[in-house]
């Protein structure tokens, strides 16, 4: 052999040591979160058994946002990988697809993403539904571990009778966790009627509050209402307030959107309780019934006459809320075209918005200016080429002014339309 040859033998020699080592990196770094093994749930079952394990099965769907985020986010971090490789052989499957739906309707899997823990024979040791933060995540599933008090665990004692309250308290808890809504809502009733009064305001019990159970205008929510005070002192006020102020939010946003519906919380019923509750954010919960109101009873040119007054005030976001109050009183309507009245009024806030953009222009950011072009079509007024023209001048003086980004492009797009509806 020359020396030549020799050189590209050992060359030849040394990439090909150098690709296997490469290849061992990458695997290494892909195995860093959650090893997914791509086998059948039988060979799980069987490997789990030889390997001392449990069966840990992501229910997923190809459509679910949050199944995604956990795949994408969560399930690949390192400290995910460091807690779920050494206590579970991990499997996931698309309960739409193949094998998938018969493992659906066998472990009866509705929501996604669902987490089953599995033993080495197949039965069900415990249950999560829905995606979370992963130092949460492996909390919830710790829970699984507690052989006295994981879902089967609880299944079973429930069935023998005699729980204690903590120990009622703890299967409720993880039936919500399961996503078991019947027999959750079954046990939740069962322990309201043995908690007393000073039990129902401890911090132990809180998350009695924080369910689809408690709902505006039912007993538990008025028990709440009534013992705000020993609640606030034993939970925290700024807790309590928050729970208060997200859930009447919540409610009101529905009747300014006009998205509200008869089995919804009665407007009524909101009217009553808002004034009483003494929350830190009582200002804004306030304003926030007054837009709901003039919605509700389709008070169009009251609130018209209030966005005008208060325009120079706002924040591009309350603008927003109240022009989407304007568009839940044509969303609420049982008329299948825009009232001429709807029309004039909604004109009239058109200019006063353009106007109010005009004036912004040079202090906008990219996610407001954007919010702008969502406005337009809030009013259903009409917008003639004077108008479109001011649109368009006041839009890309702002644009100008902007770093590029996704929100830059939509709104340049829409002011582009602008200047040609202008007639240049």
């Amino acid at each position: 052999m020359t020396i030549n040859g020799r050189l590209y033998k050992n060359m030849m020699r040394h990439i090909s040591i150098l690709l296997l080592c490469l290849g061992a990196w990458c695997v290494s770094v892909a195995q860093e979160g959650v090893n997914f093994r791509d086998i059948t749930l039988e060979e799980a079952l069987r490997q789990a058994k030889a390997e001392n394990k449990l069966v840990f099965m992501d229910c997923y769907t190809s459509w679910c946002g949050p199944c995604k985020n956990m795949t994408e986010k969560i399930f690949p971090q390192k400290a995910a990988g460091d807690y779920f490789n050494p206590r579970f052989v991990c499997v996931k499957y698309d309960m739409e697809k193949g094998a998938g739906v018969e493992l659906a309707k066998k472990y009866e899997v509705h929501a996604y993403p669902t987490f089953l823990m599995l033993r080495p024979d197949g039965t069900l040791q415990h249950r999560l539904v829905g995606s979370d933060g992963l130092e949460a995540f492996i909390a919830r599933v710790e829970k699984g571990f507690d052989e006295q008090n994981n879902l089967s665990a609880l299944h079973r004692r429930y069935g023998q009778g005699g729980l204690s309250k903590q120990d009622l308290f703890r299967y409720w808890e993880a039936l919500e966790e399961a996503g078991e809504d019947a027999r959750a809502t079954q046990v939740y009733t069962e322990l309201l009627t043995q908690l007393t009064e000073e039990e129902k305001t401890q911090a132990a019990y809180w998350s009695l509050y924080e369910t689809r159970s408690c709902t505006i205008g039912s007993p538990m929510h008025d028990f709440l209402l009534a013992h705000l005070d020993a609640l606030r002192a034993n939970n925290g006020k700024e807790k309590v307030d928050r729970y208060l102020t997200d859930k009447y939010w919540e409610a009101l946003g529905l009747y300014v959107m006009g998205y509200a519906r008869k089995d919804d919380v009665p407007f009524e019923t909101l009217q009553r309780d808002i004034p009483r509750l003494g929350v830190a954010q009582q200002a804004e919960l306030e304003r926030m019934l007054q837009l709901a109101d003039l919605v509700y009873h389709r008070k169009a040119k009251e609130l018209a006459s209030l966005i005008e007054k208060r325009l120079p005030e706002m924040s591009v976001e309350t603008l927003k809320t109240y022009a989407f109050g304007f568009r839940g009183i044509v969303w609420d309507s049982e008329e299948k075209t825009v009232p001429p009245h709807i029309v004039k009024v909604g004109t009239r806030l058109t200019e006063a918005v353009i106007a109010d953009l005009e004036r912004r222009t040079t202090q906008l950011t990219a996610e407001e200016l954007h919010t702008y072009t969502i406005l337009m079509d809030s009013f259903y007024g009409e917008i003639t080429p004077a108008l479109y023209r001011r649109l368009a001048d006041a839009g890309e003086k702002a644009l100008a002014a902007l770093p590029e980004s996704k929100e830059k492009e939509y709104s340049a797009l829409y002011f582009k339309a602008c200047r040609e509806k202008a007639g240049k």
